[in-house]
């Protein structure tokens, strides 16, 4: 394993810009993907660039397979988020630069990290394989993996495996080898407030009428306490140890030292463990453009993250009854049911992982930490239904300083080489 051969790999890679979000882009993603076909085939893998329907295209690698060995499927993306607001970035987001041990890059961590990363291992363990090795490289991840399901469907017999190791997770902080056990699971829908009246001039009804931003205001009200406790009744957190993140660093990732956090005895549990409901949007006339009209029509986008266990087709419904029982004034209101997806439970008490933290310890001279993602991964969850008897690892290269998604991505290479010798030395005891 050579430094000088990861970093230039990883910069090539980031010097492709595969946004997936953008149609425009549609190239780039096909470059980026034959890149990534090389890379395997280049191995002596069977490699090729697949994908179903419109979805995005993705790649699928594997070696010889043999029946008398276990098989490890490697997953991570080379799809990248869009850039957003050049005038924030400090280097050019597709010119990758060394910056204080650091590759900075759009996608340089989140996950073209990830990829490089597997490859290495592959490399490393060809000449010899301990197991069956498939790689799923896909294509669409930043754009919710839309085609992932069917994918998996048409190509199951490349993907299936007794271990699923998932690269596109990261690190509590660089330096800190951690395994990510859960994932909360999210459901979001539109709510759709109608009132049965004209516009009329607020020196008209003001005061006699509830107007639609009135009614909207006490059902988003409705969510929380003073403490910022979610009062949607029926959710139940899930129950589990994990690393507690300090109240400082939380500020950290908010970017503000002044931000009035709640308080809770836990803000890990708070994050990764327990529901949370965020308003997304609200339609409604800017401050700009605002004339003295009561409006009779408005509509919000909420979002409910899940607790890992907790089942999304009871969630919305609870979702759904609260907005109902919280509705004022027997006002105009529905709600629209819209996305859902289930949580993800890693258990690190199962063979493999339990292999790899032990490698943690060896590689990074360190106490591995275990945590929550308070978000959630479409494809994980696809994983854990269509390979229910897969054992299922997350881990990663990025950390708190990654800025995945922000300006300024970027990773640390010394995380890199060593999650890379750590998964070669657990592969080869496997």
């Amino acid at each position: 394993m050579s430094s000088k051969e990861i970093v230039n790999l990883l910069s090539t890679f980031v010097e492709i810009p595969s946004v997936s979000s953008e149609p425009g882009r549609y190239a780039d993603l096909e470059k980026s993907a034959i890149f990534v076909k090389d890379l395997f085939e280049d191995l002596g893998l069977t490699s090729k660039v697949a994908k179903s329907g419109d979805g995005k295209p993705a790649v699928l690698a594997q070696t010889e397979i043999l029946p008398s060995r276990k098989t490890v499927l490697l997953y991570a993306h080379h799809d990248v988020q869009p850039v957003g607001d050049m005038e924030l970035w400090k280097t050019d987001p597709f010119t990758p630069e060394i910056i204080n041990g650091r590759l900075y890059g759009r996608g340089s961590g989140d996950n073209k990290a990830g990829v490089i990363t597997h490859h290495q291992v592959i490399k490393n363990l060809i000449e010899d394989l301990p197991v069956n090795i498939k790689v799923f490289i896909e294509g669409e991840e930043e754009i919710g993996s839309p085609t992932m399901e069917q994918f998996i469907i048409e190509n199951k017999k490349d993907l299936e495996a007794d271990v699923i190791v998932i690269a596109d997770s990261g690190n509590i902080k660089s330096g800190l080898p951690t395994v990510t056990t859960s994932l909360r699971g999210l459901v979001d829908g539109t709510i759709v407030v109608e009132q049965p009246m004209n516009a009329v001039h607020s020196g008209l009804g003001g005061g006699v009428v509830p107007d639609a931003f009135m009614i909207l205001s006490k059902i988003i009200s409705s969510f929380h306490n003073e403490k910022g406790e979610l009062q949607i009744e029926g959710l139940t957190p899930t129950d589990a140890e994990v690393f507690e993140i300090p109240k400082e660093d939380i500020k950290k990732i908010m970017g503000s030292e002044e931000i009035n956090l709640f308080e809770t005895d836990s803000y890990s549990k708070r994050l990764w463990l327990e529901p949370a409901l965020s308003v997304l949007a609200i339609d409604a006339p800017g401050v700009d453009e605002s004339i003295n009209l009561l409006i009779p029509k408005t509509k919000a986008k909420v979002s409910l993250r899940l607790p890992p266990t907790e089942d999304p087709e009871h969630a919305m419904k609870m979702l759904e009854e609260h907005i109902k029982k919280n509705t004022p004034w027997n006002a105009n209101v529905k709600f629209i049911p819209e996305s859902k997806g289930s949580g993800v439970v890693a258990d690190p008490n199962k063979e493999f992982t339990k292999k790899l933290i032990k490698e943690f310890r060896e590689v990074w001279k360190t106490e591995p930490a275990f945590m929550g993602v308070g978000g959630s991964i479409p494809f994980a969850n696809v994983f854990t239904d269509q390979f229910p008897d897969a054992e299922l690892v997350l881990i990663g290269p990025g950390d708190d300083e990654g800025n995945a998604h922000a300006p300024n991505e970027s990773v640390c290479i010394e995380d890199i080489e060593k999650l890379i010798q750590s998964l070669i030395n657990t592969l080869k005891n496997y």
